[in-house]
């Protein structure tokens, strides 16, 4: 048993009219260009970034080093008066590597 519209034109106009209801992708493209020009990107930076962004300048301006301690240094080691102090040093090093397993 074959099954067929009773009327082949009417198959045919409802083809074409679901053709002409698509909009062209000329159309899509214009509105999508439309709708970027209404909506522009922009950028809103919270207060913890900008005190963090501050932070940041004020650390950047500090110096690496102590000019003034390394010349001290520098000084006392060629005077022969610089004293090494391992138990100090030593104490120094076990608690920074306690601190670092508490904080990992």
């Amino acid at each position: 048993m074959e099954i067929s519209p009773k009327n082949k034109a009417d198959m045919v106009g409802a083809y074409v009219n679901q053709v002409q209801a698509k909009p062209k992708t000329e159309d899509i493209a214009e509105k999508d260009s439309q709708q970027q020009a209404i909506t522009a990107d922009r950028v809103i930076i919270s207060d913890t970034a900008k005190r963090i962004q501050e932070a940041r300048i004020q650390l950047e301006s500090i110096p690496d080093t102590r000019s003034e301690k390394v010349t001290e240094i520098k000084r006392s080691i060629q005077d022969g008066t610089y004293k090494i102090e391992p138990d100090k040093i030593a104490d120094k090093m076990i608690r920074e590597s306690l601190l670092n397993d508490l904080f990992k």
